[in-house]
């Protein structure tokens, strides 16, 4: 018997939620906003159109000095890390050969 409470129970704590989502159906949707200009960044497309993991083209700026994003340090820092990975990937397939070569 206590096993069908404890279905009951999981049941009711699983349909509420369903329960609950579904009296929001008849709720108005809000008025869309104005579009926002945006004086700060130099942008080609709307601020609403670049918020995403994926920003479209026309969603940014050109960098104007090294520091910034897509500027000469940050190219230069994806070469030394690719350099440092090339470097730890070669010092490993020496120690794995070395290894091997080793009579047991």
């Amino acid at each position: 018997m206590t096993w069908l409470k404890r279905l009951l129970v999981c049941m009711v704590i699983a349909i509420t939620p369903l329960a609950a989502a579904g009296s929001n159906a008849s709720a108005t949707t809000p008025p869309l906003a104005p579009p926002v200009t945006n004086d700060f960044m130099d942008l080609e497309r709307d601020v609403s159109e670049c918020i995403s993991a994926m920003p479209k083209p026309g969603c940014g700026r050109e960098p104007t000095s090294s520091g910034d994003r897509g500027g000469a340090m940050q190219i230069a820092l994806f070469g030394v890390l690719m350099l440092g990975m090339a470097v730890i990937g070669t010092r490993i397939a020496f120690a794995v050969r070395a290894r091997d070569r080793q009579p047991s």
